[in-house]
């Protein structure tokens, strides 16, 4: 009788171990660039072709490796950091298990180049689907060069898994910076087809950020510090104000080793409890030092997740460390004007205005009235009658959802709902403007209007519709393109958003920026915007562009006179005046109805 199990070849065995490793090219970059660091380099080049499908190249300036260990590092669990199983539980390494060059090997062209100290010239071993070439001595440098050609060419289902080139780049761009931020005593490049990408000298780790997340973010870093016997806490958390409702810019490690933790993230955004909106999140670059003995990062292939011995206490030690750092730096609540004001004020301690007095004579005709004598009948408010008291009839009533006096848009259909010309518009405190329509009257909330109809004219940008109108600076800003990860995916779409720019001996200088945002605004929306490749998908680039502009609008000057109907005018422009895209009441009216239903 035949035996029904058998043993897998080498080959199919390292096939099926390189699925759970090698999952895209920037699983090989987090590999290679681990290893580099386990060899003590102290300078590290990554050069990539086609997003990692022709090549991935890292070259290091560590201890290298003798003629005699290449053969076993492209072995399966062969490796040097560990001896025995106690040893997991010691760890002082990136890597570990032994699995990634034999991985890698499986699915690729690889090769190794490596010299140690000790030698005169280099040795060079290619190994092309677990299939090992012959050893050879070659012209190289002390330390050790990798390559991966040909990503996945024995597996052309997973080749064709692969998202396009923006989207591969993205993840091996996040992945070297994410390795670059625990390293800031590195020496780091990372090019693409040639290019620059990433040019990070060593410095320190407020150096490294400011490098990373872009020379603006020096000033908004809030340093954290907080050791304790469980676990000891550094790095930095930005000020409440930079919070995006996009996830982005949160960076979290465990002994230096970068880990994907919801259960951890909570407990930061929990220390920023009454700083942000609920539904943003801050970003941070965060770093916990855990004894090894209290940790295990062997629970995942990627080694991404890691499981402590006591979470909780973590947790609360890291909220609790935030919140002091937010503390000692004076980062205190702001008053929200977008809800109801006595939530902040004690009106029993407040005098509150007394209501505008009209006096009326019930004698007056108008119709026997003289030129002189028709303004007796009616008496304006006293002259320190502000423009809101003048126009309290307008405010909606107490309780919008109830039946009486509810703002009702289907009533609207029908009603031609356009402002007049001719008519009026007035500014209604705090932000707020009152327009006259052919049937009634208009209330428009100004910051919602001034945001959507910005936001109208970045996508109509991006579709290539139109151009924002752009405002030239009197001192242009200074741009490096070596530090910027995206710069030419973006430099066709820059200008549609407004941004000019000269070429220098030094890089470029930023001439003029988007008409609504100041240098300095524009200068911190372009190193956000350039954060990422643009998707190719039209929505998730339009979400990407408008989530970094969510600030502006509570620092838009409020329109007057002249200004403020056009401002209206142009709202209902928009194909959709009335609601912006949370949903969120933009514009509503106000007829007969309504206020009859008010009166009643």
């Amino acid at each position: 009788m035949s035996t029904v199990i058998h043993h897998l070849p080498e080959e199919v065995a390292n096939q099926i171990a390189a699925g759970e490793v090698v999952q895209r090219p920037a699983s090989i970059v987090k590999e290679l660039m681990e290893n580099s660091l386990d060899a003590g380099a102290t300078e590290l080049t990554v050069l990539i072709q086609d997003a990692g499908r022709t090549s991935i190249q890292v070259i290091d300036n560590g201890c290298g490796m003798g003629p005699e260990d290449l053969p076993a590092a492209f072995a399966r669990h062969a490796t040097s950091k560990l001896q025995s199983a106690d040893d997991l539980f010691a760890l002082q390494t990136m890597g570990f298990r032994g699995e990634a060059l034999a991985s890698i090997s499986a699915v690729s062209h690889a090769s190794i180049r490596s010299r140690t100290v000790h030698e005169t010239v280099a040795t060079e071993l290619s190994c092309d689907g677990s299939q090992l070439g012959q050893p050879k001595k070659v012209a190289g440098s002390i330390g050790t060069t990798i390559t991966a050609k040909n990503l996945f060419f024995n597996v052309p289902a997973r080749r064709q898994f692969l998202k396009n080139d923006a989207i591969e780049f993205k993840h091996i761009s996040e992945t070297f910076t994410a390795i670059a931020l625990a390293h800031p005593t590195l020496k780091l490049q990372l090019k693409h087809n040639g290019k620059d990408v990433w040019l990070l000298d060593a410095g320190n780790a407020r150096q490294r950020v400011a490098q990373i997340l872009g020379k603006k973010a020096n000033e908004r870093l809030v340093p954290v510090e907080e050791y304790t016997d469980v676990v000891k806490t550094e790095g930095f958390v930005l000020r409440p104000e930079h919070a995006r409702k996009t996830r982005g810019d949160q960076y979290l490690y465990v002994n230096k080793r970068p880990i994907r933790s919801g259960y951890l993230h909570r407990a930061i955004v929990e220390a920023f409890e009454g700083l942000i909106p609920t539904e943003h999140h801050p970003a941070y670059v965060l770093f916990l030092a855990v004894p090894s003995d209290r940790v295990d990062v062997n629970v995942h292939p990627a080694k991404t997740e890691v499981k402590f011995e006591d979470e909780r206490a973590i947790y609360a030690i890291l909220r609790s460390a935030v919140k002091r750092a937010l503390g000692i730096h004076q980062v205190a609540p702001t008053l929200d004007f977008e809800t109801n004001l006595q939530q902040h004020v004690d009106l029993d301690a407040q005098p509150i205005p007394a209501a505008p007095s009209i006096q009326v004579d019930p004698t007056y005709n108008p119709f026997h009235a003289t030129p002189s004598t028709r303004s007796k009948g009616y008496t304006s408010p006293s002259a320190g009658a502000t423009a809101r008291e003048s126009f309290d009839f307008f405010a909606p009533p107490s309780s919008p959802n109830s039946s009486q006096g509810a703002w009702d848009f289907e009533s609207t259909a029908g009603t031609d709902t356009r402002p007049e010309s001719s008519g009026f518009c007035v500014f209604l405190a705090p932000h707020f403007a009152v327009s006259s329509l052919k049937s009634g009257l208009v209330t428009v909330h100004i910051p919602r209007a001034q945001k959507h109809i910005l936001h109208q004219e970045l996508i109509e940008a991006l579709h290539a519709k139109e151009r924002l109108t752009s405002q030239t600076w009197l001192f242009p800003e200074a741009f490096e393109v070596a530090t910027s990860a995206h710069w030419s995916d973006w430099v066709d779409i820059l200008p549609r958003l407004g941004f000019q720019w000269e070429h220098s001996s030094e890089g470029l200088n930023m001439t003029a920026g988007p008409h609504f945002l100041a240098a300095s605004e524009a200068m911190d929306w372009l190193h956000d915007l350039l954060r990422a490749a643009p998707e190719e998908e039209e929505k998730a680039l339009e979400t990407y562009v408008l989530a970094r502009l969510d600030h502006w609008s509570t620092t838009a000057p409020i329109p007057t006179g002249g200004d403020l109907q056009t401002l209206v005018d142009r709202l209902f422009a928009c194909e959709n005046p009335w609601t912006n895209a949370q949903g969120k009441p933009i514009a509503r009216i106000l007829d007969g109805a309504t206020l009859a239903a008010q009166f009643a």
